[in-house]
């Protein structure tokens, strides 16, 4: 099976920039379904290249490559592109958050065995801090390239800080010192900025089921 959707993805033809304009146009604009399917099949790669850069044991590989498809059909349909931030970017954080949700569903369900040796055992050392942090930072890349809009939001202290961490990059201790504030208080204020943010770009919840049943299992 493996081999099979790795020659399907062989097939699979880039888009080029006045292509994928179009796409998302017909899709966001008119609820174009083909130019849905077609945007889907076009990041496929993109899927196969977050699962493998992930080190996940060869037995769970298509499963997390299943997962990864629903990250990336969840990131088509809440896309906005008139936000300007690269698709990719926004694509491979929701890939890899799938993927990563999938292996917290199967340690929990290995641990509730309660057997020395269950299936999701191997599971347990892939979710470490690496993988945590790993995805953080693709989760901060995604919103820094949002920011614009919910920066007017946030209190002034606060924006300060999202502008020295994102916009005018310096040293911690440079920003802190042009804000007045210690090094330890600018993270305080790094992370109320940015747990703001979060909940004002998180998109609302969809139906899992919805999403689930777009997706189709590779072949064989």
């Amino acid at each position: 099976m493996f081999d099979e959707y790795v020659r399907e993805l062989r097939r699979v033809r880039t888009l080029t920039p006045g292509e994928e304009r179009e796409l998302w146009e017909r899709y966001k604009g008119r609820q174009d379904r083909q130019a849905r399917s077609r945007l889907i099949e076009a990041y496929q790669p993109l899927v196969f290249k977050v699962v493998m850069g992930m080190g996940l044991p060869e037995a769970h590989l298509m499963d997390m490559i299943q997962e990864g498809t629903v990250g990336l059909i969840d990131a088509v349909e809440r896309f906005e592109p008139a936000r300007g931030f690269r698709f990719s970017t926004y694509a491979a954080y929701r890939i890899r958050g799938a993927v990563l949700n999938a292996l917290r569903r199967e340690r929990a369900r290995a641990n509730s065995l309660d057997a020395p040796e269950a299936p999701g055992a191997s599971l347990d050392r892939l979710e470490d801090a690496a993988a945590e942090e790993a995805l953080d930072a693709v989760e901060d890349a995604v919103l820094a390239g949002q920011l614009t809009e919910g920066l007017q939001r946030l209190p002034p202290r606060e924006r300060a800080v999202v502008e020295v961490f994102y916009f005018r990059p310096r040293s911690p201790a440079a920003a802190a010192r042009e804000l007045g504030v210690s090094v330890s208080h600018l993270y305080r204020l790094h992370h109320r900025a940015l747990e703001a943010l979060r909940r004002w770009l998180a998109p609302t919840e969809g139906p899992e089921r919805g999403v689930r049943g777009a997706v189709q299992h590779p072949r064989g």
